[in-house]
């Protein structure tokens, strides 16, 4: 939703389309859930928060869809044969700080060797 008004909402979709809608003459706030109830008592019976609605209802953080591809992609990127993590490469980076440290180390006495 980008915006709203007593007139019209306006909408912009997963494309980035924008839309308006205009309100219904005659509405009235918050009483559609009440009219719902009143012409389909059994289904607000049944009433399960999910999805859009839970998030609404706080019962819920955020929706995330069925088959996202982010995720599987996560978990198949585990599984990958030439799959790493930074903690397989500590090794290496340990290695490679140490390596510096010497450098440094010899740079510096060479240093003074040469001042003094």
């Amino acid at each position: 939703m980008i915006s709203q008004s007593p007139d019209k909402v306006v909408l912009r979709n997963f494309e980035g389309v924008i839309t308006s809608y205009p309100e219904p003459e005659n509405y009235i706030p918050g009483r559609a859930d009440d009219y719902f109830a009143k012409i389909f008592p059994d289904v607000m019976k049944e009433k399960e928060e999910i999805g859009i609605s839970a998030i609404y209802a706080d019962q819920a953080l955020s929706y995330t869809p069925d088959g996202l591809k982010r995720l599987e992609r996560r978990e198949s990127y585990s599984t990958r044969p030439d799959h790493e993590t930074l903690k397989s490469r500590r090794a290496k980076r340990d290695e490679l700080k140490e390596k510096k440290f010497l450098a440094q180390q010899k740079k510096e006495g060479e240093a003074e060797g040469r001042v003094q």
